[in-house]
C-alpha cells in the first residue's frame, strides 16, 4: 500500500529541485459532455449534451469560452428498435431554460441493453452502452436496534450496487387539496475532520441498510417543527444502480480508503469520443404506516 506513494513524493522532490515553472495545466480540448440515466419509472429519458470550456487554474469554475451545444442527433437503440430524441427547452426551478434531448416512447427494459449515439456536427460519433438491472423489490423490517430497509439482489439482473433512502412522510391540506410533506431520515455519523455529523446514505453494494429508530424520531420531531404536519408514514425507496452510475460516484465523492488519493474532478466516462455517463437504475418504493413502527 505504502509503495503507491513512492513515485508523487520523488516527482514532489525533484520539481521543487528544478529552477523552471511547472504548471498542471494541459492543452484545453473541446469534448462533448453526455450525462443520461435510464429509469423504468420516469415519464421520459433524458439526455443532457454540454461542452467542456477552457479555465484558468486560478478559477476553474469561470469558463474563458462559452461552449453550447444546440446542434446533434441522439439516438437510444436496443438490438430490435431504435429511439430517435428530439431537442426541448425545460424550465430550471430560477426560471431560465435548459435544452435537452427527451424521448416519450422509450420504457427501459430490465435486461436489455442500450446503446446511445450522439452526433454533433464537427465532433466524432458519441457512443456508450449500458444495460438496466431488474428492480429491487424493497422491503422495510422492524428490528430491536432498528428499521431495516432491504432489496432483493437475487434477481434475473442484479445491480452493481444499491442506494436506499427513508422518509417520514405527512399530508397537508392546502386550498383544499391535499399534498405530501417529507423528511428524509439520516442514516449514520461521518467524521468531516473537526467533527462528526450525521449524514444521509450513499450507494452501496450492501443490499440492505439499518436506520436508528432515534434518528426517525427525530425526522418526526422536525417535520412537526418546519411543516406543523405529523408523518403518518415511513416510505422507502431502493435504487438499483448499474457499473457506470455506481463506479462514477465512488470516484467523484471519493474513495473508501481514508489514505487513497483523491480526485476532486476526476475525467470519469464510459462514454466513447466523450466523457459523461450514459448508466440505468430501477427505483422501488414501499411504506409502513409510521405508528406501526414507532411507538407514538
Amino acid at each position: 500500500m505504502q509503495s503507491r506513494y513512492i513515485l508523487p513524493f520523488v516527482a514532489l522532490f525533484l520539481l521543487a529541485g528544478c529552477e523552471n515553472t511547472f504548471t498542471p495545466k494541459a492543452p484545453y480540448e473541446e469534448r462533448i459532455v453526455v450525462f443520461s440515466v435510464l429509469d423504468p419509472t420516469a415519464a421520459y429519458q433524458v439526455v443532457r449534451l454540454e461542452s467542456t470550456y477552457d479555465a484558468d487554474l486560478s478559477n476553474p469554475d469561470e469558463p474563458l469560452t462559452q461552449n453550447v451545444v444546440d446542434s446533434a442527433r441522439v439516438t437510444i437503440s436496443t438490438p430490435r428498435k431504435s429511439f430517435v430524441f428530439h431537442d426541448t427547452l425545460i424550465a430550471l426551478p430560477d426560471g431560465s431554460q435548459k435544452r435537452v434531448w427527451v424521448n416519450y416512447d422509450l420504457v427501459p427494459t430490465e435486461g436489455i441493453d442500450y446503446t446511445l449515439a450522439v452526433d454533433v456536427p464537427g465532433f466524432e460519433r458519441i457512443s456508450a452502452s449500458t444495460q438496466v438491472p431488474s428492480r429491487a423489490y424493497v422491503q422495510i423490517r422492524n428490528t430491536v436496534t432498528g428499521l431495516l430497509v432491504i432489496g432483493e439482489d437475487e434477481t434475473a439482473y442484479p445491480p452493481d450496487a444499491f442506494q436506499f433512502r427513508l422518509w417520514v412522510v405527512g399530508e397537508k391540506v392546502e386550498g383544499g387539496n391535499t399534498t405530501e410533506i417529507r423528511k428524509e431520515v439520516l442514516w449514520r455519523k461521518e467524521n468531516t475532520g473537526s467533527e462528526d455529523e450525521w449524514v444521509y446514505t450513499e450507494p452501496s453494494r450492501a443490499s440492505e441498510i439499518k436506520f436508528s429508530i432515534d434518528k426517525i424520531v427525530e425526522a418526526q420531531e422536525q417535520l412537526r417543527a418546519e411543516q406543523n404536519v405529523s408523518g403518518k408514514y415511513l416510505a422507502a425507496t431502493s435504487y438499483s444502480l448499474d457499473k457506470f452510475i455506481y463506479s462514477y460516484y465512488k470516484l467523484v465523492r471519493g474513495f473508501d480508503d481514508p489514505v487513497s488519493v483523491r480526485q476532486d474532478l476526476p475525467d470519469v466516462s464510459n462514454i466513447r469520443n466523450g466523457v459523461g455517463i450514459f448508466g440505468a437504475l430501477y427505483p422501488d418504493s414501499t411504506r409502513v404506516s409510521y405508528s406501526s413502527i414507532v411507538t407514538q
